[in-house]
């Protein structure tokens, strides 16, 4: 066994072996870029097949066919897998259509060049030198560039330039008259130490990359509310804390906390999985409706929480009575017809470095406020910086339902029992 024998064998095996790692870590994720990377290693592997069985393929036009098609599927794979992970909404059906064009080109028209002319390296080396280039800028451009995204970047770019060297490499280094001649020649011993070296850089990369997604997918699992889909309670306190500390000094957010009206009723009443279906539209109108840079979460039960950066008390009501319109619209198979779901809702706005815990408090209050006139409305909590009372109120059917408790004589209660009975 020459050397290039010897390398394209190790190549083999750690095609294989890394396919196999990116299939065990993608197996309880639902990342596709595990399987696209799985099947682009065994499409590599199989070229080191191919160019090792060269000399028992009968047609040297189909080996030579069979070894490029291999390893521009390999590329091609690869490059499609990153693209749908850095841009889901992205086609990539123009890849495989360069592809079938390239593999059809190879067979029939860059074969016939003479081996080791310029046309014939740029013909055969190109295509893989253009599809990692445009994998590594997808990563450069697209990838929120944490360290593993820029080690990825780096390693399609020097794999792209290595196929580009092998355009010179070529001539220089001399391949020999025909394909059988390759494992013979400098070239195949260059080429396969390179490839080796490559490939064994661009497996750990992308296995990498795909672990830390994978970690990040079980993290946002654990940190997010099954129910609502909305992230729990312990991760919005933590999100939030991080959206506030990038505040610019002396800008406001709004945080407003809602309240589901009379849900205990709905529960005792349809069922829970009623309950259920009521969370879960609330959940989904707050996610629809949270724009870029707002956060939103269920801190428990029928309560949730909405942070929004650079907030005004207009911008906050704004906000607020789109939720209510949202909620409004929403109709619930598991209820009567026309059975309207309500929420409160108390504002307050709050400076980067105020403790998240003390807003939270005072928005709770404005909260119990709405709750203790009537429901289905929103106050404003007092701002605390300025000592000002807080904006004109706006208030639902709230005056009524007070004065209805006091006729009926309702007695004195905890601050904890008179919020059960209005809830």
């Amino acid at each position: 066994m020459n050397s290039a024998t010897f390398l394209l064998a190790f190549n083999f095996a750690i095609g294989l072996s890394f396919a196999a790692a990116f299939l065990a870590v993608s197996r309880r994720s639902s990342l596709a870029l595990g399987r696209y990377c799985a099947a682009g290693f065994v499409a590599a592997a199989s070229t080191v097949a191919i160019e090792g069985m060269v000399a028992a393929i009968p047609s040297v036009r189909l080996a030579s066919t069979l070894s490029f098609g291999s390893l521009m599927t390999a590329l091609t794979a690869i490059t499609a897998g990153l693209v749908r992970h850095y841009r889901p909404q992205a086609r990539t059906g123009a890849l495989w259509t360069v592809l079938v064009v390239a593999v059809i080109a190879n067979a029939f028209v860059v074969f016939d060049f003479p081996r080791g002319t310029w046309e014939q390296a740029f013909g055969y080396q190109g295509p893989f030198a253009a599809m990692l280039a445009i994998a590594a800028t997808i990563v450069a451009r697209h990838s929120p560039r944490r360290p593993v995204d820029l080690a990825l970047a780096a390693v399609l770019g020097l794999s792209a330039l290595q196929f580009a060297a092998k355009l010179v490499m070529l001539g220089l280094a001399g391949a020999g008259p025909g394909v059988r001649a390759y494992l013979s020649s400098p070239y195949a011993f260059y080429s396969q130490t390179a490839g080796g070296i490559l490939s064994l850089l661009l497996g750990l990369s992308l296995l990498g990359l795909l672990m830390a997604e994978t970690m990040a997918e079980a993290r946002d699992r654990l940190q997010t509310d099954a129910l609502s889909g909305l992230p729990n309670r312990a991760a919005f306190l933590e999100r939030a804390a991080r959206t506030l500390r990038a505040l610019p000094p002396g800008e406001s957010a709004a945080l407003i906390m809602a309240d589901l009206d009379r849900f205990k009723a709905i529960n005792d009443t349809y069922g829970h999985s009623a309950g259920d279906a009521v969370i879960r539209a609330f959940g989904a109108n707050l996610r629809a409706h949270c724009g870029e840079g707002a956060l939103c979460g269920r801190l428990g039960g029928e309560e949730f929480a909405l942070l929004i950066p650079a907030c005004t008390p207009q911008t906050a009501r704004a906000h607020v009575e789109a939720v209510r319109a949202l909620g409004r619209r929403t109709r619930y198979p598991e209820l009567p017809e026309g059975h309207a779901v309500t929420a409160s809702f108390g504002v307050t706005l709050m400076a980067r470095d105020e403790p998240l815990e003390t807003a939270l408090h005072r928005a709770d209050m404005a909260l119990y406020a709405v709750k203790k006139a009537g429901r289905d409305g929103l106050r404003f909590a007092p701002d605390p910086r300025t000592a000002q009372p807080a904006p004109a109120q706006l208030l639902s059917n709230g005056f009524c339902e007070v004065r209805r408790l006091r006729r009926i004589g309702v007695p004195g209660r905890s601050k904890a029992s008179r919020r059960a009975l209005t809830r």
